[in-house]
Formats: structure tokens, sequence, C-alpha cells
């Protein structure tokens, strides 16, 4: 990340205070991005399946290969350390191998 990158990600997005307060150089960007079903697009994806004896597999092989959901809303954030735990352990209690590293002694 650049400077001028840096200084757009200067001040948490949650508390508002800068990302160094916490006297660890360290912080985290998110992006958080809520989608829409098409429900049409399913529909239809689903229709192939089902004339294909329910096969999704040569379905999704056969099929047009369209967008199945619309971005709705969308978010960029920064967080300190502090403000950015209760998201981790979020992400930590999803179970998708998402573990957090520990520091090097380079960061602290």
């Amino acid at each position: 990340m650049r400077e001028s990158e840096l200084r757009k990600h200067a001040i948490c997005s949650k508390c508002g205070n800068k990302i160094g307060h916490t006297g660890l150089p360290l912080f985290w960007t998110i992006r958080a991005e809520r989608h829409g079903i098409k429900m049409d697009v399913v529909k239809r994806q689903t229709g192939l399946a089902m004339m294909l004896g329910g096969n999704a597999l040569i379905a999704a092989a056969m099929g047009p290969d369209e967008d199945m959901t619309e971005l709705v809303d969308s978010a960029d954030l920064t967080l300190c350390e502090a403000c950015a735990s209760p998201v981790l352990e979020l992400m930590a209690s999803c179970g998708d191998g998402f573990e957090v590293v520990p520091l090097d002694q380079e960061y602290l």
C-alpha cells in the first residue's frame, strides 16, 4: 500500500481514532458486500437442471452462466486492531479456515 492509499485508511471507521492509537502499526481493511439473489435466474437454472434429470453440474455447463446475485450495497471499512477484534472472532468462528496469524517481532 502506497502513502496516498494509506492516508485514505488513516482513521478507523468504527471508533474514529487514528489506526495506530493501539500502539500496534497494524490495521484491517474489510470490504463488506450485501447481495440480493436474482430469483428469476435461480428458477431458470433450477428448471434446466430438472429438465436434465436433476443434474446441476450439467445444467451449469450448458446454461448461460448468468450472475445469480446483484450487488445491493457495499462498504469499505478500515478498522484499528481494537475495533477489529469482534470481527476477527466472527471470522474465526465461521469455520472456513480463517485464523489470526501471530505477529512477528518486525511489527512490535
